[in-house]
C-alpha cells in the first residue's frame, strides 16, 4: 500500500470516528432534553453500549460490502436481475478495499468501547 493511502485511509477514519462522536452527542442530548436525567444516562453506560451497537452495525456495513463483490453475489445478481454483469477479480479487490475502511472502523469502534467500559463512562 502507498503512503498517501495510509494518508487517505487515516483521514477518513479520523472523519468517521468523529462523526460518529457527534452523532453520539446530539444522541445523548436529545434524550437528556427528553428523560431530564442526563447523569443518569451515563451512569448506565450510555457512550460505552452505543458505541458496541456502533461497532456491530460498521462489521454489518462491511461485510456486506465485501460481500458484494464476490462470486456468488455476482451470480445471483446475474440470475435474478438477468444482468449481463460478469464478476472480475478487479470487483472483488475494489469491494475489499472499501469494506476495510469499515473493518477497521468496526475495529476502532470496539477498541473505544472497552476503553469507556474499564474507565466506567
Amino acid at each position: 500500500m502507498k503512503s498517501t493511502d495510509w494518508k487517505r485511509q487515516t483521514v477518513w477514519q479520523l472523519k468517521a470516528n468523529l462523526g460518529l462522536w457527534i452523532v453520539n452527542g446530539l444522541l445523548l442530548s436529545v434524550l437528556s432534553l427528553v428523560n431530564h436525567d442526563f447523569l443518569q444516562m451515563i451512569n448506565l453506560e450510555f457512550f460505552s453500549k452505543l458505541t458496541f451497537i456502533e461497532t456491530g452495525i460498521a462489521l454489518i456495513v462491511g461485510g456486506v460490502i465485501a460481500f458484494s463483490g464476490s462470486v456468488s453475489a455476482s451470480k445471483s445478481k446475474e440470475f435474478i436481475l438477468k444482468s449481463n454483469e460478469r464478476w472480475s477479480m478487479e470487483k472483488l479487490r475494489v469491494s475489499e478495499k472499501g469494506a476495510n475502511k469499515f473493518l477497521i472502523l468496526a475495529l476502532v469502534l470496539f477498541l473505544e468501547s472497552l476503553l469507556i467500559s474499564y474507565f466506567g463512562y
